[in-house]
């Protein structure tokens, strides 16, 4: 698509979304919003068609924007993080909207209803979302049997954590959560991260002490794998806890 089509094109969508779409989802409560834009990326992720509706009014590929980190190949720059796909359900649609990569997640050993409601909150004057979904997802088992037979277009990663619950603030408890979901994922990701930072949790972010962290670390090592393993800390840390 040339310059002044893909420009055309993004003023129109931007229109559409502005002047009809945002207005009809901020009617409703955010997560609602939330889970029903899940469905509907499912639905047109089963579909040929759908697929190929949503890359001609937003995909867009350009040689420049390729590379190539740590042995996997990127389209473009562009990833959606972690807490937006948490059940790991819009792996088909989400390369033909654009995306270069995905994080989904983040995954645990068990499922997870997740803190009561409600918990996701609109701050239209900042354009942003107070989240404290509290690692709501259907658990690695679950997940993984999804996946199990597909083909991934971009590079996912997979973000584990550890279930939400009052045994897990017992520390080797909690260890043998996450061990459980880096297991059942691993074979599955394109590369993995560890989530120590959920902060809206029952017992907060317990390995971000780095005695506990070294714990979990060497626990996790044990597993042989040739992926390449991130850690999800908070950004709140100072310089003397990092």
């Amino acid at each position: 698509m040339n310059t002044t089509a893909t420009y055309y094109r993004d003023k129109i969508i931007g229109g559409v979304y502005r002047c009809v779409l945002k207005p009809i989802f901020f009617r409703n409560d955010p997560e609602t919003v939330h889970d029903q834009m899940i469905k509907i990326g499912v639905m047109l992720g089963d579909s040929w068609l759908g697929r190929r509706m949503i890359k001609g009014l937003f995909y867009y590929e350009n040689p420049i924007l390729k590379q190539n980190i740590l042995g996997l190949d990127f389209k473009n720059p562009i990833g959606l993080s972690a807490g937006f796909d948490k059940n790991a359900e819009l792996t088909d649609i989400l390369p033909f909207v654009g995306f270069g990569f995905a994080e989904v997640g983040s995954i645990t050993g068990r499922a997870c209803d997740g803190n009561p409601k409600p918990r996701l909150w609109r701050l239209p004057s900042s354009k942003s979302l107070v989240v404290y979904y509290g690692l709501k997802n259907a658990g690695c088992e679950t997940i993984a049997s999804r996946l199990m037979n597909k083909q991934f277009r971009i590079p996912i990663g997979m973000s584990v954590a550890m279930t939400n619950c009052k045994e897990n603030l017992i520390p080797k408890y909690a260890v043998k959560d996450y061990l459980k979901a880096f297991k059942t994922m691993e074979p599955l990701a394109d590369y993995l991260t560890v989530n120590v930072s959920c902060p809206n949790t029952l017992g907060g972010q317990p390995f971000i002490a780095p005695h506990k962290l070294d714990y979990l670390l060497d626990v996790l090592d044990e597993i042989p794998t040739a992926k390449h393993i991130f850690i999800k800390l908070s950004p709140d840390l100072n310089e003397s806890e990092r």
